[in-house]
């Protein structure tokens, strides 16, 4: 990775630009695990109510690479799950998904959260195992959006890596 990468808190005014990742990356990672219909409906939904809310609470974090946002994760302290992790096409597989998975349980830990849940796309599970997440079962969720997704019901508990050191 670039001197110039950086962390940091996502800005309320910076969700069209999460949302835009969000919806590149799922279309490029996402397709051949869902149906092309199903993936188009999906992704066409706007940001809810409760995406703003993280973003103005301080729960999402961004990367950005020479001054640019390349990828974002949110957490729903609420739920204790995380809510959101993209990466921004030209950039995968070069460890910032990692790397934001890692500072979003962070923010986790400083929430008082031991256990983060998550949904994962089909395509992200062994994403997700990789690090630690434990696959409980593979469901289908109704989504907002009026379609039905196939997902991985995961969860991790985040031990306070000061006390493992």
């Amino acid at each position: 990775m670039s001197a110039n990468v950086v962390f940091r808190p996502a800005m309320p005014d910076e969700l069209p630009t999460l949302w835009s990742i969000r919806t590149q990356a799922a279309r490029i990672q996402c397709a051949g695990h869902y149906p092309s219909n199903t993936l188009s409906t999906w992704l066409a939904a706007e940001p809810t109510e409760n995406f703003h809310a993280y973003l103005e609470r301080g729960h999402a974090i961004v990367v950005e690479l020479d001054q640019q946002i390349i990828g974002y994760a949110v957490i729903d302290v609420g739920e204790h799950e995380l809510e959101a992790l993209f990466v921004a096409p030209e950039h995968f597989r070069r460890g910032y998904g990692a790397k934001l998975l890692v500072r979003a349980e962070q923010m986790a830990r400083d929430e008082g959260i031991k256990t983060l849940g998550l949904s994962a796309a089909l395509n992200a599970i062994d994403f997700y195992r990789a690090h630690g997440y434990e696959l409980l079962e593979i469901d289908k969720l109704a989504h907002r959006s009026g379609v039905m997704l196939k997902r991985g019901v995961m969860r991790k508990s985040l031990r306070d890596i000061s006390s493992v050191q």
